[in-house]
């Protein structure tokens, strides 16, 4: 299972998707693109919704309606909502596969699948533990909760990774974040701050363990995390996250325009940082930096029709020469 991949992504009548739309995704980096409002972050939404995200916050709703495709002049409002994953469990094409699904109607009947077996929700949660996905729901950024671990208090932060990495006692967690996520934390900022100098400080009050962030800047006095400009946050938070979803069985991080508040020196920093993550991990990333989408091992273009609706403009497998040929989002 540890060469499990997401290969391709069904999604019909969900959200902005109007008729059905395919893409499909190798291992490594695949990247989507498009202007603002296209529909970008409908696709990890619909990701998550179709392995059973029932919280309409996490999926950027008000109100189950709004997962539906409303209609508009061209195309009549959706009777129903279907997303269907295919996972491969390795690269070569005769590895097999696991194609799993759900599957709503407007009066609020769901189905779901995994192939073409039918599951109640619960049963589908627990059999998706058996490919290593109960996590996937866990490994996503994005780019407005990029920062929400560094504005935690360090109680609630120590506490929050707890939970996460679903460890039962503090001193376990504290094994964990001293021998584990530390120095994977560390490696990541080298990438990001390469003359800087990062550490995980469990500190303790009233008999309650917190976690601060300590961040050693070139040229500045060392600072708490809360310390930290906007850019320096949002790296500091990105790799710290991905410290942690590395711990968990997920094989592939969904990140929504986790890298705008950087600067250019950062873009290319990045880079490197990437390239590490995605050595073990599948990273499904919407971007609209040129820096990224040169790394990509699949792009794809998301465009919007004159009523509104989304569309897939192109896919392709990324080489130099199609990225000298890129001009815009």
């Amino acid at each position: 299972m540890n060469n499990i991949y997401l290969e391709d992504v069904n999604i019909e009548g969900f959200k902005s998707f109007s008729e059905e739309t395919n893409m499909s995704f190798q291992p490594g980096i695949g990247v989507i693109i498009g202007n603002n409002g296209v529909g970008k972050s409908n696709i990890l939404d619909a990701i998550v919704w179709a392995l059973g995200e029932n919280d309409l916050d996490r999926i950027r709703c008000y109100e189950k309606e709004e997962l539906f495709f409303s209609g508009s002049k061209d195309y009549p409002p959706a009777p129903k909502i279907r997303v269907e994953l295919m996972l491969k469990q390795g690269e070569k094409k005769d590895e097999p596969g696991i194609q799993l699904g759900r599957e709503q109607t407007k009066n609020g009947d769901n189905r779901y699948w995994i192939d073409k077996t039918s599951y109640e929700r619960e049963a589908y949660r627990e059999k998706l533990d058996t490919f290593n996905l109960r996590h996937c729901l866990t490994t996503i950024i994005r780019q407005e909760q990029i920062n929400d671990i560094i504005q935690l208090d360090p109680w609630q932060r120590f506490d929050g990774i707890r939970q996460v990495l679903g460890l039962r006692s503090e001193e376990e967690t504290v094994g964990y974040l001293q021998d584990v996520i530390g120095p994977l934390f560390q490696r990541y900022m080298a990438y990001l701050i390469p003359l800087g100098e990062v550490g995980l400080d469990v500190i303790s009050k009233d008999g309650q363990k917190g976690l601060e962030i300590e961040v050693n800047l070139p040229g500045n006095r060392l600072r708490r995390a809360h310390q930290l400009s906007g850019g320096e946050k949002s790296i500091t938070s990105l790799a710290l996250k991905l410290a942690i979803f590395h711990q968990l069985e997920s094989p592939f991080f969904l990140l929504d325009e986790v890298e705008p508040s950087l600067d250019y020196t950062n873009h290319k920093s990045m880079q490197a940082f990437l390239k590490d993550v995605a050595d073990s991990k599948q990273l499904i990333m919407i971007t609209h930096l040129r820096s990224t989408i040169a790394l990509a091992n699949t792009v794809h273009g998301v465009r919007t029709r004159w009523d509104g609706s989304s569309f897939m403009k192109f896919y392709f497998v990324m080489d130099e020469k199609l990225l000298r040929l890129y001009k815009c989002c």
